[in-house]
């Protein structure tokens, strides 16, 4: 089955390919956007392809979106750029570059070989303790504590340290409530396109940072970013 789709996804990729290059955007996007729905990762390449062509019908928003995207499985300075002069062009916020923001890029981009790595030196500490108690029969206590402090941040590494909690919303006219609530004082009204930190879900609404302060809106009115 796994094999049947990837010969299917393979083709799909070359059609909307071929779209593309005779800039027949909106079929192509179609086809991306059933790749980019239905498999679990999406190349460079075609974000920024899907990007180019929702930039070019307009869409600020989704080509927001997926420029975002594409950086994070990049980290290509020029998207960031990009992203920025969008931004700026249409009064959009949480776009703005810094040293923090990129570190925090890096940090996911490179998340899955951080795992692997801590794992490795995991698994070569508790060689080296049980070596060390097998000849000298005594307990290394410092190695152990280690071990603990690594077992520690492997356990919170890998349970929430993919939480890439950013998202766009999609939205115009998108309320910005006080509480959980629709009864809770009104905050803002916004338009769609802006980047926002997204702090949890609480039932229907997500809680986000808004001008320096917390803020619930609509799930369905934010796009979360995702971390391929």
């Amino acid at each position: 089955m796994q094999f049947g789709w990837a010969q299917t996804a393979n083709s799909l990729l070359l059609e909307a390919d071929s779209l593309f290059t005779k800039q027949q955007y909106t079929q192509s996007f179609a086809l991306y956007d059933s790749l980019y729905q239905y498999q679990e990762e999406a190349s460079p390449s075609m974000l920024l392809k899907m990007a180019y062509i929702k930039e070019g019908l307009g869409d600020v928003t989704t080509a927001q979106y997926y420029l975002n995207e594409y950086y994070l499985a990049t980290s290509n300075e020029q998207a960031l750029q990009k992203m920025e002069d969008l931004a700026n062009a249409n009064d959009l916020t949480g776009y703005q570059h810094n040293d923090i923001t990129f570190f925090f890029n890096l940090y996911y981009k490179n998340y899955n070989w951080l795992v692997i790595g801590l794992i490795l030196i995991t698994v070569a500490l508790f060689s080296v303790i049980v070596y060390q108690k097998r000849k000298y029969q005594s307990s290394p206590w410092i190695n152990s504590f280690f071990l603990l402090v690594l077992l520690s941040g492997l356990f919170v590494l890998v349970n929430f340290g993919k939480d890439y909690n950013r998202g766009v919303i999609i939205k115009n006219n998108t309320f910005i409530m006080e509480a959980p609530s629709s009864a809770a004082n009104l905050i803002d009204v916004t338009t769609k396109g802006h980047k926002v930190v997204v702090g949890g879900k609480v039932d229907v609404w997500y809680k986000i940072e808004w001008e320096g302060q917390e803020g619930y809106v609509k799930a369905k009115n934010v796009k979360l970013l995702t971390i391929w």
